[in-house]
């Protein structure tokens, strides 16, 4: 991934996924031959215990961010809503993600982690690799200086990747397709919150999540 100032992300320091209990032998050979170091675990107590990771032999830190934003959605009768009100939904979990004090300071320690080498090859997850995850990439993409235009690009791919993961909720569930994709206007909409209300985000890394940009781009990009 290119940056504003003509250098490349590093491959294979940072890797970004869903959820991990259902890795093959092959997969997990893959990763321990990477050797991945560290996992990120952005999913609730209760995804957790769900579905618990497997992790390659090579992992030495496993570090739980709960990142949950059930509060936003709870009581709510998804099926009696439409894909508009789910957008709208997903609108406010994404602004949830980067206003919320709790979830801030998890993205805080995700930067503190990143900003550590020991910690490196780091691969963070949540369970769909979309949304808090989603957040976490764009917002790392940012502090190495890659332009925002290609940070909705790589945000996007995951509308193609995602897909057939949860074909069998939208199949009888067609409303519900908003919560198992992504689109632009989720991620634009946390970016516009960041620059009217956090002074743009550069201010918003350093303020809050207190981001040491330079050492960060001295790390993960060449």
């Amino acid at each position: 991934i290119k940056t504003k100032d003509g250098r490349f992300v590093r491959w294979g320091k940072i890797l970004r996924s869903d959820d991990l209990h259902k890795l093959t032998e092959d997969d997990l050979n893959y990763l321990a031959s990477i050797p991945l170091k560290s996992i990120v675990d952005f999913r609730g107590e209760e995804e957790q215990k769900f579905a618990p990771d497997k992790l390659p032999v090579s992992v030495v830190n496993e570090f739980k961010l709960p990142i949950d934003p059930g509060n936003v959605i709870s009581l709510m009768g998804l099926t009696d809503l439409d894909s508009t009100q789910m957008d709208s939904i997903m609108m406010r979990m994404n602004i949830l993600f980067v206003t919320d004090k709790d979830f801030i300071g998890y993205y805080k320690e995700f930067f503190k982690l990143l900003q550590q080498e020991k910690n490196l090859p780091l691969l963070f997850h949540c369970s769909a690799g979309k949304d808090r995850t989603g957040i976490a990439a764009a917002l790392l993409l940012s502090a190495l200086g890659v332009e925002r235009d290609t940070i909705i690009e790589d945000y996007m791919l995951s509308a193609q990747h995602i897909q057939a993961k949860y074909d069998f909720i939208t199949k009888d569930h067609p409303e519900l397709k908003p919560l198992t994709t992504v689109r632009k206007e989720y991620l634009e909409t946390a970016f516009r919150v960041i620059d009217e209300e956090f002074g743009g985000i550069e201010s918003y890394l350093i303020n809050n999540l207190e981001a040491d940009i330079e050492k960060l781009r001295n790390l993960y990009t060449e």
